[in-house]
């Protein structure tokens, strides 16, 4: 459950952290999401890819809707990429990429301040 919590909280926060931020907002909203809402690194990994990354390619994709396809086409003849749709999945990839390392991050800072327990002889 906190899986899905965490992804759309980085989806969402990352959404509102681009009207005030530049783009490496998203890096703060899903260090600090991973930092308050605990898990372990692979699902901390996946969340922070999942939750920045469709939100990449969706505003992408929306780009290429509203600019009937005018600024992809361009860009699209500068990159070796055939068509439209490999650079919205770059696009995706980068920022899930940026999303996961830095909610890595977050959980491991995390970690840093969590006294470890010591065990016990009788247990």
């Amino acid at each position: 459950m906190k899986f899905i919590i965490r992804i759309i909280l980085i989806a969402s926060l990352s959404y509102l952290s681009a009207m005030f931020f530049p783009w490496w907002g998203i890096a703060l909203v899903a260090a600090l999401v991973s930092f308050l809402l605990p898990g372990h690194g692979f699902n901390v990994f996946v969340s922070g890819f999942l939750g920045v990354g469709l939100l990449w390619m969706a505003f992408a994709w929306k780009t290429d809707i509203e600019t009937a396809s005018v600024l992809s086409e361009k860009i699209v003849q500068l990159f070796p990429v055939s068509e439209v749709t490999y650079l919205i999945l770059a696009t995706g990839l980068i920022g899930g990429l940026v999303g996961a390392f830095s909610g890595l991050t977050g959980s491991t800072f995390r970690q840093v301040f969590m006294k470890k327990k010591q065990k016990s002889y009788y247990s």
